[in-house]
């Protein structure tokens, strides 16, 4: 190592120079230098020199295979673009469509512990829903304002057997605060199969998603200005992750979170 350190400051010291500015002898492993800025440069680049390689985390993601795959989380994310887009439209054909594939989506109520960070002070009473297929079937009906074929395909939903149900789509209801944020953490994810996590809220406001894993490392965020979030990503091994649902709006939200 001495050869070593003594090649960096020889170079450091330039070959300009009408002298020499460093000298050295090891006598019974003992270094001089004729210069003691010189010391201390050796003994720091030494010490340098001596430290192992810092081995640095890599995000738990797999950039190559990120996928999505048709399962529960997609119905219900598209289930919810068709209620939206029915209601604006007050069309109880395409409300049926959306209360066929939240049935369809197979969705299970798995309470999941989380923590609130900051935020004002709750806007409204209440706790946090999750529209049901049952629900969206009532709202057709509603719509149709008596309609016989609507109320007949709407019975047809109803009696319909479960075939065809995705099963692992599990939602947990929440509320969140305005400008405040809910943190899931320690969900783990199985490596090499697609994650999904989907917040789906129950007004206007604006809900954002960051999802993090073990090591810290942003693996994935959606702040688009609505009240939905949808993430997606493979892990490369299994692991834990934290899900933070951030609320950007003046007014407090009731929401479900959806996993995968």
């Amino acid at each position: 190592m001495t050869n070593s350190v003594m090649h960096i400051l020889n170079r450091l010291s330039g070959s300009n120079l009408r002298a020499p500015l460093l000298t050295f002898r090891d006598v019974h492993g003992v270094i001089e230098m004729s210069n003691p800025i010189y010391r201390v440069l050796f003994i720091t680049i030494a010490a340098a020199l001596a430290l192992p390689a810092t081995t640095f985390a890599k995000p738990n993601i797999n950039f190559s295979d990120t996928l999505p795959v048709t399962g529960g989380i997609s119905m219900a994310v598209t289930s919810h673009k068709l209620f939206e887009i029915a209601r604006a439209d007050n069309d109880p054909y395409t409300m049926i469509t959306a209360a066929k594939l939240r049935r369809k989506a197979g969705l299970r109520e798995v309470p999941l512990p989380s923590e609130e960070e900051g935020g004002a002070a709750h806007t409204s009473d209440g706790s946090a829903l999750v529209m049901s297929w049952e629900e969206m079937l009532g709202l057709a009906v509603k719509m149709s304002n008596g309609n016989e074929t609507v109320a007949s395909l709407a019975e047809d939903v109803r009696a319909a057997r479960s075939k065809g149900v995705v099963n692992g789509a599990v939602y947990s209801k929440a509320r969140i605060k305005p400008r405040g944020k809910r943190h899931y953490r320690n969900l783990s994810f199985e490596g090499g199969k697609f994650a999904e996590v989907y917040a789906e809220g129950h007004n206007e406001a604006n809900l954002d998603m960051y999802i993090y894993d073990a090591d810290g490392h942003l693996i994935c965020s959606r702040t688009d200005p609505s009240n939905v979030s949808q993430c997606g990503w493979t892990p490369a091994f299994t692991g834990n992750f934290t899900i933070v649902v951030e609320n950007k709006s003046d007014q407090s939200s009731s929401f479900a979170l959806m996993t995968n």
